[in-house]
């Protein structure tokens, strides 16, 4: 009777554990069917984006030693809005609700986070939560980013009190605004004399502005690998630009839709160009990439060849 059981227990077990490694293998099958054409590795625009993914949100520099004079002056002066700090990280996310973030719009949304506190959403921000990478996937400091979250959130900014002018400053306003006049009076008498002379200059600026102008719009075809293309160019194609065009971002002219690049091209070069260094509504200043003013049309270019 012993005998019976315990045979009859090995071939239960042994029917289980059947029946396990055919579902392992069963998973593993529809695993890889299912990631059939996901992503194509070979694809240099789709690893460049991969990359553009996995690679460091930023950099830390222990020392000023090589950072040229004219950055960190440049750096210390540039103060940006709140606007201007969520359209530069965080309206790439919230613009369409990625990940369920809040939509820009949402004013319910944003009363509820309201309730937390500012303190309580500027260290969700600074310590990431969710899906949102720490700092909002940005370079931003801790004062940016508290500047930021208020904009985004609603919370009222308190204007700073206005200092009233002592005695020496108005001494000092009154001898400016003199000194202003005379060398106002001077400047004039100047230009009138130079009037006529000035006047043709402007013209031949403006004529050959239009030249240029005329001569961008005709060479900017969609769909045409432009010359001068290089290396740092197309990687930062492939990697950075495809980031937001590759899937459409907050509308974001896609690869291959010759329609959407089309109507850009008719707008010229120098138009796209000039969008693409200052930034254009969710696009942040130069793209986010460190292309100089001379790399900036080609890339543009190359991003219509796709």
């Amino acid at each position: 009777m012993s005998g019976a059981t315990d045979s009859g227990m090995v071939k239960t077990m042994g029917i289980v554990m059947a029946c396990l490694a055919v579902l392992a293998v069963v998973c593993v099958l529809a695993a890889r069917l299912l990631g059939i054409g996901v992503t194509d590795f070979d694809d240099p625009v789709q690893r460049g984006a991969l990359l553009q993914r996995i690679q460091p949100i930023a950099a830390v520099r222990t020392s000023a030693d090589e950072m040229p004079a004219e950055n960190l002056v440049a750096e210390a002066s540039v103060v940006k809005s709140g606007e201007e700090l969520v359209n530069g990280a965080c309206a790439a996310c919230h613009l369409a609700g990625v990940a369920g973030a809040p939509k820009l719009d949402d004013d319910a949304a944003w009363a509820t986070r309201r309730d937390l506190g500012l303190d309580a959403l500027v260290a969700s921000v600074i310590n990431g939560k969710g899906s949102m990478p720490a700092r909002g996937g940005s370079a931003y400091s801790d004062d940016e980013i508290k500047l930021a979250v208020q904009h985004i959130a609603g919370f009222e900014v308190a204007a700073a009190p206005a200092e009233e002018p002592t005695n020496e400053d108005v001494a000092s306003t009154e001898a400016t605004t003199s000194e202003e006049t005379s060398n106002d009076q001077a400047e004039a008498e100047q230009a009138d004399a130079t009037a006529d002379e000035g006047s043709e200059e402007v013209a031949t600026v403006e004529d050959a502005g239009t030249d240029s102008a005329g001569a961008a719009a005709a060479t900017l075809v969609v769909g045409q690998i432009p010359d001068g293309l290089t290396d740092n160019i197309e990687a930062t194609v492939n990697g950075v630009c495809a980031g937001c065009h590759l899937a459409g971002v907050a509308g974001a002219p896609k690869h291959g839709d010759t329609a959407a690049w089309q109507e850009r091209a008719d707008k010229g070069l120098a138009a796209l160009t000039s969008s693409v260094i200052n930034g254009l509504n969710v696009m942040p200043p130069r793209g986010g990439s460190a292309l100089t003013d001379e790399e900036i049309p080609v890339a543009i270019q190359y991003l219509m060849s796709k």
